[in-house]
């Protein structure tokens, strides 16, 4: 029987193996196991015991299967080269020494603590500087998200350095940006459901653990474990994932292979901690032990899993998917109360409840008086009253009345206010959450309220498209973007000045096709192309972009990353698909730096780069280098 409860899985080095006997192996738990810490072997200490390899102890130099006290360095070696994780007992360990929280992997975890009352959301406010910075990260963390989606899918790689990147950068955001942040997590398209779903899920957990006044690693782990919960579903068919109908038994335990997929890059990464890649697995784990994949239950689940699980179901139900409809924040809630403790950890549910409140920034909601309105903010004191703005439709373009108090939840005559009379689910009444936001920034920029910055525009770029220090002024672009967020008092506005012409060398008459959602990026972009003498034809989608192509094929594409409908990956691989426009060179448009790797260009067909922000030399730099390459002629075109 000791035997067999130590025969190796090959499937995951943390799977089969690891978990699933642990629950019948006669380890000694005591108090709830929290002295059993997973863990990699260079961590040892001479001195802990070790009571668990990732191999059968049969087949090391130590066949005892009740464990090893270490107590030399040649021990120690000899585990570093032949297992990759092993667990220790600190019980019954002469040396305490714990693991840091990047390399242990607790068995069992109790929940940290967790304030009576979570007001993070209800103390932040929204307004321009705030939704500014919220949008340029919120765009920001929807490009490296369908970045390293895409990346997986074709080649199993992770870019873990880029998702240390963007969660940091929200981490020091939330104290500031915590409300416009959550109001962005509202915008939910159908077509890019995955990607978003991923970065909805990131920011709503970052959200309550640091509404919960957990430590800073933890806000961190939380954000990894939200952008890396789905990454195995990357690997899966989509068909599969698409589906509308119901599934089969078997499409059903397809699905769930994710985590398993997702694990299994985890746990190879560097870069990547155990606690991370543990509650990727375990993120479908039930408290009542109904989970997969290994049933386990209460605190022997990670306790980032437990979060992530809450924080997941609650998108998810809000969301358009292809097997339903999306349901209104109330519903939601309700679902996540009525499964607390047999699907979701009740303390957890009840924190999460607390955090979004009974109406949280950006949820669209009746009027009792028959009025649209979008949630701005929760005003506190001795009662909770929601700060609305009506949404009206003139000319087809969304407008935002001023803000006005409501009565409180529950209050049938509260100082005379209205009250709301019905929560909707996001995209209610045909509302583009994506418009909802670019009339609020109109707003803003209009001076309600008096704003020193103006706004940026959120179906274009996220920042200014001129590079800090460029010599390229264009008074346009501060009119519809204003300061970066940790830029200095705003400077009186230039002249406008006709944009500078990129290098004589470079300036060859080309026809090239501009594909970009953004109307600022488009202009900006044919306004350096066409001050050089090229022909320029631009599109606003990817279907869009492919018809024009194929109507007059281009000797140069600049494609756009996130794009409406088919997004630029899509794009491209259809692009490449002509024989006509297979050699047709791509440059790659994004404000993610990390896609310069040039072995992510080569895997998706894309010849070079432009990060946002821009500027003209930059397209000049960009030219020379495809010239350089033999990309692009160096003789003059005839067009």
């Amino acid at each position: 029987m000791a035997q067999k409860l130590h025969e190796v899985s090959n499937s995951s080095e943390f799977g089969e193996n690891a978990i699933k006997p642990l629950t019948a192996d006669g380890l000694d738990r005591g108090d709830a196991a929290e002295h059993l810490i997973r863990t990699l072997p260079s961590q040892l200490k001479t001195g802990h015991m070790v009571a668990r390899l990732d191999i059968a102890w049969s087949k090391t130099p130590y066949p005892d299967p009740t464990g090893l006290l270490l107590e030399s360095p040649e021990q120690k070696q000899w585990m570093v080269e032949h297992c990759r994780w092993v667990i220790i007992d600190l019980r019954r360990s002469r040396n305490l020494f714990r693991p840091p929280g990047r390399y242990a992997d607790p068995i069992y975890e109790p929940l940290p603590a967790i304030p009576d009352q979570i007001r993070a959301l209800q103390d932040s406010r929204i307004g321009p500087s705030q939704l500014r910075r919220a949008w340029a990260l919120h765009r920001e963390l929807n490009e490296k998200t369908a970045l390293l989606l895409q990346t997986f899918q074709d080649s199993a790689r992770l870019d873990m350095a880029a998702v240390n990147e963007v969660v940091r950068n929200l981490a020091d955001a939330l104290d500031d940006c915590l409300a416009g942040l959550v109001w962005l997590t509202r915008i939910k398209e159908a077509q890019h459901y995955t990607a978003q779903h991923v970065v909805n899920t990131a920011i709503l957990s970052m959200g309550l653990t640091f509404g919960m006044r957990w430590r800073r690693e933890r806000i961190e782990t939380a954000g990894q474990v939200g952008m890396l919960h789905d990454i195995g579903k990357a690997r899966l068919d989509h068909a599969l994932l698409d589906k509308a109908g119901p599934l089969s038994d078997s499409e059903i335990e397809e699905v769930r292979r994710h985590v398993i997929v997702g694990f299994d890059l985890l746990k190879s990464h560097p870069d990547v901690p155990m606690e991370v890649a543990s509650a990727v697995r375990s993120s479908h784990e039930r408290p009542d032990g109904s989970g997969y994949p290994h049933g386990l239950n209460g605190n022997a689940i990670p306790v980032m899993a437990r979060l992530i699980a809450v924080v997941d179901a609650y998108d998810a139900i809000t969301s358009v998917r292809p097997h339903g409809a999306a349901r209104s924040h109330q519903r939601a809630l309700g679902e996540l109360w009525r499964a607390r403790g047999s699907q979701f950890e009740p303390a957890l549910v009840e924190a999460f409840i607390q955090f979004l409140g009974w109406v949280p920034p950006g949820t669209l909601v009746r009027l009792v008086n028959d009025e649209l309105g979008v949630v701005m903010n929760m005003r506190s004191g001795s009662k909770q009253r929601p700060v609305v703005r009506s949404v009206r439709r003139v000319e087809g373009q969304l407008v935002l009345g001023p803000q006005q108090e409501l009565a409180a939840q529950f209050e049938d005559d509260d100082e005379g206010r209205i009250g709301i009379r019905d929560i909707l689910p996001d995209g209610a009444e045909n509302i583009s959450m994506r418009a909802l936001t670019g009339a609020l920034m109109r707003l803003y920029e209009a001076g309600e309220p008096s704003a020193p910055d103006a706004a940026e525009d959120p179906d274009g770029a996220d920042e200014p498209l001129v590079s800090p220090g460029s010599r390229w002024r264009f008074s346009g672009l501060r009119k519809l973007f204003g300061r970066r967020p940790d830029a200095g008092p705003t400077p009186p506005v230039q002249p406008q000045e006709p944009v500078e012409s990129v290098e004589p060398s470079a300036a060859l008459r080309r026809r090239i096709l501009v594909i970009d959602d953004s109307s600022t990026v488009r202009e900006t972009l044919s306004r350096i192309l066409e001050q050089s003498g090229h022909e320029v034809e631009t599109a606003d989608s990817g279907e869009q972009g492919l018809e024009r192509a194929c109507a007059q094929v281009p000797e140069l594409i600049f494609l756009d990353i996130l794009l409406p409908g088919i997004n630029g990956f899509a794009t491209l691989r259809q692009l490449r698909k002509d024989p006509a426009m297979a050699d047709v060179p791509v440059v790659m448009i994004s404000g993610n730096p990390q896609a310069t790797d040039q072995f992510f260009l080569g895997q998706i067909g894309a010849d070079d780069f432009l990060p946002k922000p821009f500027a003209p030399e930059d397209v000049g730099d960009c030219l020379a280098r495809l010239a350089a390459a033999g990309r692009l002629s160096t003789a003059e075109s005839n067009a």
